[in-house]
């Protein structure tokens, strides 16, 4: 035990005595492993019941809060109305950045954090509204999206909270689309090359410790890629390209363990079977029939690649080592 660290002497130390514990009242391992998993799930219970009481107390103050809004807004002067919508938002995400500070409160972030992101890009409407001249709304919510993309990216890298990551993105994509569409850029070729950034950044967040928004963004990203592609080829004799992309987004799905994309990669297919059908093969009805036809054909396919699989595994595994 020397030079060992002294977590790990005490760890070590603990569980010395749980096991003399154990001996002298007659306590099994089994018996200790199932008192360890009902523990573990009551606080699991019990965290799950903390959470959801959270995020109904923040819908509830949002929704007092915009009730209330509502009832005094045509009594309000340029500066109160400022106030009552920016004031709460920033307040919130302040808040938010202080709860990362304590262990005890950081399950409270993710909600103030939803409430800044929607009132702090209402409030600075309201005072561009109030105060500035000038009739461009494109412009204005360029700049609040800018700098909403900046402060929420900005506070991600210092607090790694997955809640920054995600309205932060999401601000970014605003602001992307906005600027495109400002510079005249084909929508088609925005769509697409959006599409696809969005796509590899999610699988960059899949691979990292933001995991759980990276089932939002590969459906937007894959929902914006088949309809980029559509928008593209369809009434072309090129529509056929909407094949491939549908079945590669299945083939990516599988590769990297995505339901989402899955899903989005078989609601494209059977999209294009429609399309495909009313375009071409409306009245012929052999169509549908030969459809099913190689649907089996490749459910079957795939049975015997999955058998032939497991046959080479096992037959590897038991070749004798090669000398």
């Amino acid at each position: 035990m020397t030079g060992a660290p002294p977590l790990f002497e005490a760890k070590a130390k603990a569980l010395a005595q749980i096991g003399d514990l154990a001996r002298d009242n007659g306590i099994t391992p089994d018996e200790i492993a199932a008192y360890m998993t009902r523990a573990g799930l009551q606080d699991k219970s019990a965290a799950w019941l903390s959470r959801l009481l959270g995020y109904i107390g923040a819908v509830f103050v949002f929704g007092g809060l915009g009730l209330y809004m509502a009832m005094i807004w045509s009594d309000l002067g340029s500066f109160a109305r400022v106030t009552i919508t920016f004031g709460p938002g920033i307040g919130a995400f302040l808040f938010g950045i202080i709860t990362l500070k304590d262990e005890r409160f950081r399950a409270a972030s993710t909600p103030l954090f939803l409430k800044a992101a929607v009132l702090q890009p209402v409030g600075m409407f309201v005072f561009l509204d109030e105060y500035a001249d000038g009739n461009d709304t494109q412009l204005a919510a360029l700049v609040i999206f800018g700098i909403l993309a900046v402060q929420y990216l900005l506070c991600f890298v210092a607090f790694r909270r997955t809640a920054l990551l995600f309205f932060g993105y999401l601000f970014f994509n605003a602001f992307a689309g906005i600027l495109m569409e400002r510079c005249e850029v084909d929508e088609d070729i925005f769509g697409l090359g959006m599409s696809l950034s969005i796509l590899m950044v999610a699988w960059s967040i899949d691979r990292s410790i933001h995991k759980p928004i990276a089932a939002f963004w590969y459906f937007i990203g894959g929902v914006g890629l088949l309809w980029s592609v559509y928008d593209i080829v369809h009434h072309s004799a090129l529509d056929i390209v909407l094949l491939p992309v549908s079945i590669s987004l299945m083939w990516v799905s599988v590769r990297m363990h995505s339901r989402t994309m899955l899903l989005v990669g078989t609601f494209g297919l059977l999209g294009f079977l429609g399309y495909y059908t009313d375009e071409y093969f409306k009245d012929i009805t052999g169509w549908p029939l030969a459809i099913m036809l190689m649907g089996f054909l490749l459910v079957g396919i795939s049975y015997y690649a999955v058998r032939l699989s497991h046959k080479i595994k096992r037959e590897a595994a038991l070749a004798p080592p090669e000398p």
